[in-house]
């Protein structure tokens, strides 16, 4: 009757990738109630997700909060889960082992800890699911194949994120006051990982041609990506400026309710480039480091550029790959894109 799912890992691009995980227990389990146990940092990722009921908040500072983890102890228990699940992402977590049995629940499933060098979940878990140290194939299927193995599937492996109405209301009003209407081109040149992250002037060039041909550009951006920005802004040519616009520090849940309008987007292999594949939004994803045949989204609408030899770079093996892929190949792969425009309705499909 209640199921509880524990993923409290913080990487949004792996939560998001393990939203068709989430939809595969809502087939097994159709008319149970459904909760999520998640980091605040990835709450409006699922937050609207179809396949949940309702999420609890988990963070690392309860540890030292008595008071407040024994209060987030109680609602888990008032929830009366029969069964919880642990959902691994690329390591063992065994604060989410925890907090399964915490949850008071009778069963508990999840990944086998011994390739991860923990010797717990046999003693642990009342069934155990295989476990890959390794993320061999794309991370969606990688997410998926534990469950599989005991016999909870979906044959739909698209990822879902989902945007509130007070972030689209949020949003339409933030184009407004832009003087943006659909179909602006949307550019993103932060990342968490400095190898990730496209030289900030080429991300300007680009801007500067879509610039050029009429197009309206909206510069996004995270709480990491202040220096990307501030070099973006310093190399856009003059003539540019009346064109390219740059969004104020925005809530995830924000940013995709603005792309539900935008007509493509230019991002690193970064959390936004897993919203544009929930969002089936037109995209070119620059990998360097990252294996895009692991990390790209399972989406036909992203395509992925990534230069065939890295260049030298004295920082070390993981640069030199994006700094080997030129603004020209670039902006030919940007500009050749489908036209995206408005299609709320399809982009917003996801309904139980």
């Amino acid at each position: 009757r209640r199921v509880l799912i524990v993923r409290q890992h913080n990487q949004m691009g792996d939560m998001i990738c393990a939203t068709p995980a989430l939809r595969a227990i809502r087939e097994a389990f159709g008319a149970a109630e459904i909760a999520l146990v998640t980091a605040p940092v990835n709450y409006e990722v699922v937050r609207d997700n179809p396949d949940l009921d309702r999420v609890f908040l988990f963070e690392q500072r309860l540890w030292r909060r008595p008071h407040r983890l024994l209060s987030f102890v109680r609602a888990l228990r008032g929830f009366r889960p029969d069964v919880a699940f642990v959902l691994n992402s690329v390591s063992f977590s065994v604060t989410s082992a925890m907090i399964a049995y915490a949850s008071g629940a009778r069963f508990v499933v999840g990944g086998d800890s011994r390739p991860f060098g923990w010797d717990v979940s046999r003693h642990a878990y009342s069934l155990e699911m295989p476990s890959e140290l390794v993320v061999q194939g794309p991370a969606v299927a990688h997410s998926l194949a534990p469950l599989a193995a005991i016999g909870i599937a979906t044959a739909d492996h698209t990822t879902v994120v989902v945007a509130s109405e007070d972030e689209r209301a949020t949003a339409r009003q933030l184009l407004t006051a832009l003087h943006l209407g659909d179909r602006f081109w949307a550019l993103h040149p932060g990342a968490g990982k400095p190898a990730n992250v496209w030289p900030a002037e080429r991300f300007a060039a680009v801007a500067d041609r879509a610039a050029a041909a009429g197009h309206d550009v909206l510069v996004l951006h995270g709480p990491a990506d202040g220096d990307a920005v501030a070099c973006l802004q310093a190399a856009l040519a003059p003539t540019s400026h009346l064109r390219v616009r740059i969004a104020p520090r925005l809530t995830v849940g924000a940013v995709v309710a603005l792309l539900e309008h935008a007509d493509r987007l230019l991002c690193n292999d970064t959390g936004i480039m897993h919203i544009a594949g929930a969002l089936r939004l037109p995209t070119v994803a620059l990998f360097g480091p990252t294996d895009p045949a692991i990390w790209k989204p399972p989406a036909d609408e992203v395509v992925a550029l990534r230069a065939a030899a890295r260049q030298e770079d004295p920082r070390g093996q993981e640069f030199g790959w994006l700094e080997a892929i030129t603004v020209q190949e670039v902006w030919q792969t940007l500009a050749g894109l489908p036209v995206g425009g408005s299609q709320l309705p399809s982009r917003s499909a996801h309904t139980r």
